[in-house]
């Protein structure tokens, strides 16, 4: 008698993706690192700091596991990559400044059979919102980081346009299109705009699900 297949709660699958994050994020570091504690310089002559070598590292609003589960994620809808693509992590860098701003936002790792990856990926990091940043002596001071973005396959229950709109309510974690911002190459739009859309185009989006992301585009709590 076979047993049953048992699959992890969305629960474990969270802490398991955080353990991954950080365990990326260290090896990641410890491959780049160097014995000085100034790693870089932004353009007005601020010094950055290895982030494992302040006293206190940046921090996202609401904490690592937001970061990494609702803004760092691309989804795909498209069975060109699914073997390779799915559960794959590309690695960006880039700085917190001394006002908790991001800056020079760069590419360590990228995915090159999934072409889009680079500019979807500094699109997240440029959406990002302003972060608590690190602190040495007490001081606010610029800092690296390091980060993986997940990519994922948006799985719709069929091809048609209904379907794939219902998949993304479902990433969206509500039932209504009123509570859901829609951007479209910097413009506001709605679900019927989606509704015209043939899901054989459709191809590549972000969902942003955490306050401080959405911010970004409205202070509309609603969203």
């Amino acid at each position: 008698m076979n047993a049953k297949k048992r699959y992890p709660s969305r629960l474990q699958a969270q802490f398991l993706w955080l353990l991954v994050t950080l365990f990326a994020t260290t090896f990641v570091y410890a491959q780049n690192s160097n014995d000085s504690i100034v790693v870089d310089t932004l353009a007005s002559g601020e010094p950055v700091y290895n982030c494992m070598k302040v006293d206190q590292k940046p921090e996202f609003p609401e904490g690592i596991l937001t970061l990494c589960l609702n803004h760092l994620r691309i989804y795909y809808k498209s069975d060109q990559y699914y073997d390779e693509g799915i559960g794959v992590r590309g690695i960006v860098q880039f700085v917190i400044d001394k006002d908790g701003n991001v800056r020079k936002p760069k590419i360590l790792r990228s995915l090159d059979y999934f072409p889009k990856f680079d500019s979807l990926a500094l699109r997240s990091i440029s959406i990002m919102p302003r972060w608590k940043p690190g602190l040495l002596n007490g001081k606010a001071v610029a800092t690296n980081y390091v980060v993986p973005i997940k990519l994922t396959q948006m799985v719709p229950k069929a091809k048609d346009i209904a379907s794939v709109m219902e998949c993304l309510l479902d990433l969206c974690n509500t039932s209504s299109w009123d509570n859901v911002w829609i951007d479209i190459e910097g413009k506001k739009s709605d679900s019927h705009f989606l509704e015209t859309i043939d899901p054989n185009n459709f191809r590549y989006f972000l969902v942003l699900k955490n306050t401080a992301s959405v911010t970004h585009f409205t202070s509309d709590p609603k969203y």
